[in-house]
């Protein structure tokens, strides 16, 4: 970052001067003032040791003598990230509050005195007031992210988040409806077909698909081969929702439909055009769970999770709509489907995250798979008598002595090596 001199003067009578220097924020385009003390008996003298930290300034970056707080640069930082267009109005909804939670414990620091010891109290101090692992790992990301920028822009020379880790994350258990809830559930939705929120629930149940994708689905995205296609998601940005690409590459796939959500979903579609019709307006594309019409809307995502908490309420399930996803993967797992399928309905990136989140939801296959390895090891070695010892515990097999022959043979051999 290049410094300009603005100006020195002397200070009363005394060898320090004052030099004024200004440079340009990297981020908003703007001309940055800053003020420095330099020593000097003669005017010639502090001109040299002006260029001097000139020249330090510059090695060491731009946040040094700056009084740019961590809320400031934050600010900055968000509305460069949102401008930039690489990120999802979405993932910016949720920056925005873990920025205020960053703010609140670090926020009155200067940028350029931000150290270890600031960050690992911080962390400290979130862990105390309450927030959950989870969400002390996402600030702390966050405010890494932001470090790593200004380290770029030679705002600061080095990131205090490199030097220490939020607090662990506790796994949390997969929160699965059991098998006699899952048909309890899907009976009573069914009776409720073919609301919105009864549509979802099949949805979810029989295919596993996100909320926002439930949401995003479209009448076009249903094929006459019993197959739906996950095109796109609904976010929630700043001015409400809106559509957006698929969580990942990998999420958006076709996913086959049960005999029975297929035809379900075939006579709901068949029911709106004759309905649309009658109404003397034209079908189009609408939202498989929205509205019809030419103002047609989809089913905001967060009035599904409010209706399906008013659902389960009132029928007396334990669960979120995202756990309606946990059901249907562990049902696979269940089955004994295997686990790139199961990865490959869910629209995981990859196996490996299938297998984190979903490794130990099926104990009984465990359980069943101790006969396999009865079966692997052969009954010769199964037939074999049990070790006397085993049926008296207490009778030792070797004295003392035998222990210490034993012992002493074996320094020798150590020894001989």
């Amino acid at each position: 970052m290049k410094y300009t001199s603005r100006g020195l003067r002397r200070r009363g009578d005394s060898d320090t001067w004052e030099a004024t220097l200004s440079h340009r924020d990297p981020l908003s385009g703007e001309s940055v003032r800053s003020f420095h003390t330099v020593a000097g008996k003669t005017r010639k003298a502090a001109e040299r040791n002006r260029d001097a930290l000139i020249v330090e300034l510059e090695l060491k970056g731009g946040a040094v003598g700056s009084s740019m707080t961590v809320m400031d640069y934050m600010g900055i930082w968000l509305k460069h990230k949102e401008k930039s267009g690489t990120v999802e109005p979405s993932t910016i909804k949720g920056y925005r509050t873990e920025v205020k939670w960053v703010d609140r414990y670090l926020g009155g620091v200067r940028l350029s005195d931000l150290s270890l010891a600031d960050v690992s109290s911080w962390m400290q101090d979130m862990t105390k007031d309450g927030y959950a692992p989870k969400s002390c790992a996402k600030a702390f990301r966050l405010l890494k992210q932001a470090l790593d920028f200004a380290m770029a822009q030679y705002l600061i020379t080095k990131n205090p988040c490199d030097y220490c880790k939020p607090p662990k994350r506790a796994k949390t258990p997969i929160n699965a409806l059991s098998k006699s809830e899952r048909s309890r559930m899907l009976g009573i939705s069914r009776r409720a077909l073919p609301t919105p929120l009864a549509i979802a629930v099949e949805l979810a149940l029989a295919t596993g698909m996100r909320r926002g994708e439930v949401c995003a689905l479209k009448w076009s995205d249903l094929s006459d081969d019993g197959v739906v296609t996950v095109r796109r998601a609904l976010g929630n940005g700043k001015g409400g929702f809106y559509e957006k690409e698929p969580k990942t590459s990998s999420s958006a796939r076709t996913i086959p439909l049960t005999d029975y959500t297929f035809k379900v979903l075939a006579a709901i579609r068949k029911d709106r055009r004759l309905a649309c019709m009658e109404m003397g307006v034209p079908f189009g594309d609408p939202y498989m769970l929205g509205t019809l019409g030419e103002d047609a809307r989809p089913y905001n995502p967060t009035m599904l999770s409010k209706d399906f908490t008013a659902f389960c309420k009132m029928n007396g399930f334990d669960c979120s709509f995202h756990d309606l996803r946990h059901t249907f993967a562990t049902m696979l797992i269940a089955q004994g489907v295997d686990v790139r399928t199961v990865a490959s309905y869910l629209g995981h990136a990859s196996v490996s995250m299938t297998l984190d989140i979903y490794a130990d939801v099926d104990p009984d296959a465990k359980k069943a798979a101790v006969g396999k390895i009865e079966e692997a090891l052969g009954t010769d070695s199964l037939s074999a008598p049990i070790a006397p010892m085993l049926d008296e515990p207490h009778q030792p097999r070797f004295t003392a002595n035998q222990l210490r022959a034993m012992l002493a043979e074996a320094e020798r051999r150590e020894d001989a090596c």
